[in-house]
């Protein structure tokens, strides 16, 4: 267990950027009810990390177990759409262009559907009959697996019949966030837990994943007090 003590008022680094529009909001008139974030979440006091997997928090109700991949999985692919919404997708060119091998079928799929990868921000090319060259990826992506991003691709590509390019943009956006979340195991700094806080405080579906599974599990006070034996 990682304890992290109690801080007022400091301004903590982020894991990622908060999404453009929604630092700091919370409804109408940009006030936030006491406790309580825009999104309905209750505002956590972090409190540590538990086997590098789960940050351990508190909340009005209780004791709050968040899940850091599915978490960070939840405000990467918000910010994804969000960008995706205003057409601005923000690349980061890769310092030396990597070629990804696939079979032909693969490699002719990538090269026809271009346009669409262009639009969620990546500049990837056809190099032969076999290969492909990735110039770019989205920026909140450039940590991840290009090579094992790229075959996502290709599999969502292929997925369903003529599907819009808005469904599948989408789809995209669950998979290439999932690899591109921080992963269960590893250790996160007291500023990098209060950021991941307070950026799933302001997501519009905070306590789910893209993909359906938990972020939170709430332990109430009642319930603790109930397995501490507590009668008053």
């Amino acid at each position: 267990l990682t304890q992290v003590p109690r801080q007022e008022g400091r301004q903590l680094a982020l894991p990622v950027p908060p999404p453009a529009g929604m630092a700091g909001e919370a409804g109408a008139g940009g006030k936030r009810a006491e406790g309580v974030s825009g999104s309905g979440l209750p505002i956590l006091r972090v409190v540590g990390q538990l086997q590098a997997t789960y940050i351990i928090a508190e909340g009005p109700d209780g004791m709050y177990l968040v899940d850091q991949h599915a978490a960070h999985e939840r405000i990467l692919y918000e910010r994804f759409l969000a960008e995706q919404a205003r057409a601005q997708v923000t690349s980061q060119p890769l310092l030396e262009p990597l070629p990804v091998d696939l079979d032909p079928g693969s490699a002719s799929l990538i090269e026809e559907h271009q346009a669409l990868l262009a639009s969620l921000g990546f500049d990837i090319v056809l190099f032969g009959r076999e290969t492909v060259l990735v110039r770019a990826v989205p920026a909140m992506m450039a940590d991840a697996d290009v090579a094992q991003m790229v075959h996502d691709l290709v599999a969502e590509l292929e997925a369903g019949e003529e599907p819009l390019a808005r469904e599948i943009g989408e789809r995209i956006a669950r998979r290439v966030c999932k690899r591109a979340a921080v992963k269960a195991g590893k250790v996160l700094s007291p500023a990098e837990m209060e950021s991941l806080l307070r950026q799933l405080e302001q997501c519009t579906a905070p306590r789910t994943c893209p993909h359906g599974r938990p972020t939170v599990l709430v332990l109430s006070a009642e319930q603790l007090a109930r397995e501490f034996g507590r009668t008053s």
